[in-house]
């Protein structure tokens, strides 16, 4: 029986495309062994982040490039309020929803990911150009 690959949620982006943001998803990093798989995700943290990170430019250049992207929110930071769901967001989600995409939790992703192109395993200098990506992009979009 083939062994499941389970997957922590590392860096965060503000880029919609999180395969651009972090090409080598998923991947083993030796210096924490004790993780199987780490993978990124793009910046949704809240109703202001997620409709900025997935607005109609984003959703476009996201077709073009022919990314990925796995977003990280929080449904309970603004989405609903006064017992209605927020237009923008709504609007948003119309609107992807009507794109040819492939919609699927990030574990199907991930394991599609790793079908094709094998798990890969994070270099030091990987690591490094991971982390000042990271860096800049909070600097750029703040906290989640």
């Amino acid at each position: 029986m083939r062994e499941r690959v389970r997957y922590v949620r590392n860096f965060t982006y503000a880029d919609v495309n999180t395969l651009a943001a972090c090409p080598v998803m998923p991947y083993q990093d030796p210096e924490r062994p004790y993780v199987r798989a780490w993978f990124a995700s793009s910046e949704g943290a809240d109703l202001e982040a997620f409709n900025r990170c997935l607005g109609e430019a984003e959703q476009d250049r996201l077709e073009t490039e022919g990314g990925a992207c796995i977003m990280y929110t929080h449904f309970a930071s603004g989405f609903w309020s006064d017992g209605e769901l927020n237009q923008r967001f709504r609007e948003l989600m119309q609107r992807l929803a009507c794109k040819n995409g492939w919609f699927v939790p990030v574990t199907p992703l991930l394991d599609h990911l790793v079908q094709h192109r094998g798990l890969m395993v994070l270099t030091p200098a990987q690591r490094r150009a991971l982390e000042r990506r990271w860096l800049r992009s909070k600097i750029r979009a703040g906290p989640s």
